[in-house]
């Protein structure tokens, strides 16, 4: 393994660990300026959910982050294929067993562990549906006759159905859109290209019928869905405040209407660190965790914000350029994942807090404060890189 690793060391992708590097680093001062002056730091604030020492503790994630992530590069990626039955089985044993601690917020999407430390199983299932699915697809694509019609989909549909209906169940819908992100992903780089016609073709056409006949009638929508219990009262609120912009400013709205203003108060440079009205007036609960980059843009404007975004383009661009140079199709599939993985949380998490698209939940990946999701997200960035180490198999030194 070590061979390897010194062998094809040039195939590294520096480029993303450096990205993954500044992330990082604008995640520890975000973390500490959205809390600054909120709390003790040795005993935070529980009543406006700070825990102690936050700073200190997002920085071990992060370095716990960081050494998940260089661990998993070291090991092939193939052998995941092995293990993709009890990775599988494993995060779907821990989503079943959620249900038997006490609920956070209102959810059961937490297992308590010793020492005051917690993890969200959910998060484990995402990276453990990428790998089952990047296996299966890519022992279909090795078959004599490749099944890639919707009969040869259902098994994905079905391992996909299984954690998703557990995941709404907890409730945790934001956990589960991002699984079907998740899927549609892979989708797009697995189907024929007549499948990916009628695929994209497809989902756009829903997505245009549906805002036009559900648009006219979204807040009865919304609460039929409730009254179906499809959704729970706190979900029909959050959507109900996106759709009638204002309708609750003290109650579900209150969160989304405060960071609207934190990130259009920050003009373009921003209002400087610790100077943010909104941030260092703990206007915006919850800040440094779903909401944090409406601190980002508050503080540093819209020229920090872009710097972040971009930070983000170069990520998932330098990911995409190692899928289309991987050794296989199980290490394409794998970073396909990936790519829908991040992608869609980063666009979710921006978009609430820009208020385009409602509150789910969210957090903005390598940047909210939080242990099980960095950890993760790290793992998966790991995966990437194990998958460029074993780009070539024939090199003349």
């Amino acid at each position: 393994m070590e061979s390897i690793v010194k062998r094809n060391i040039r195939d590294l992708d520096f480029p993303l660990i450096f990205v993954m590097l500044c992330i990082s680093v604008i995640s520890c001062i975000a973390i500490y300026t959205s809390t600054y002056g909120k709390a003790n730091p040795a005993t935070g604030n529980a009543l406006l959910g700070i825990p102690p020492h936050i700073v200190i503790r997002q920085i071990v994630w992060e370095v716990l982050g960081y050494v998940a992530m260089f661990v998993m590069m070291m090991v092939d990626y193939k052998t995941l294929s092995k293990w993709r039955w009890w990775i599988y089985g494993g995060c779907l044993f821990f989503l079943v067993a959620v249900f038997g601690f006490h609920t956070v917020n209102g959810a059961h999407s937490w297992i308590s562990l010793p020492a005051g430390l917690s993890f969200q199983p959910s998060e484990l299932m995402k990276l453990a549906l990428i790998v089952w699915t990047a296996d299966y697809m890519a022992r279909m694509n090795e078959r004599e006759y490749p099944d890639y019609s919707f009969r040869g989909l259902l098994p994905i549909l079905a391992v996909f159905a299984v954690p998703f209906v557990l995941t709404l169940k907890e409730p945790a819908l934001g956990q589960a859109l991002v699984m079907l992100a998740i899927l549609y992903s892979m989708l797009l780089v697995y189907v024929q290209k007549k499948h990916l016609r009628f695929m994209v073709g497809g989902s756009a056409a829903f997505l245009v019928a549906f805002v036009l006949a559900v648009g006219p009638f979204a807040h009865e929508t919304v609460v039929l869905l409730q009254h179906q219990h499809i959704l729970h009262p706190y979900q029909t609120k959050r959507l109900i405040s996106f759709i009638e912009p204002g309708s609750n400013p003290t109650g579900a709205g209150y969160q989304v209407l405060e960071a609207e203003i934190a990130v259009g108060s920050g003009g373009v440079f921003g209002s400087g660190l610790l100077h943010g009205t909104q941030t260092s007036g703990s206007w915006i609960p919850f800040q440094w965790t779903d909401f944090i980059f409406s601190a980002i843009a508050e503080q540093l404007g819209f020229v920090g914000s872009s710097v972040l975004i971009m930070l983000f383009l170069v990520m998932l661009y330098r990911m995409v350029r190692v899928a289309t140079s991987a050794l296989d199709d199980f290490g394409s599939y794998l970073i396909a994942g990936s790519v829908g993985l991040f992608a869609f949380q980063i666009f979710e998490n921006i978009g609430m807090n820009l208020v385009i698209s409602p509150a789910t939940g969210i957090t903005l990946p390598f940047v909210s404060y939080g242990g099980s999701s960095l950890i993760v997200n790290f793992l998966s960035i790991g995966i990437v890189l194990s998958v460029s180490l074993r780009r070539r198999t024939l090199r003349f030194d």
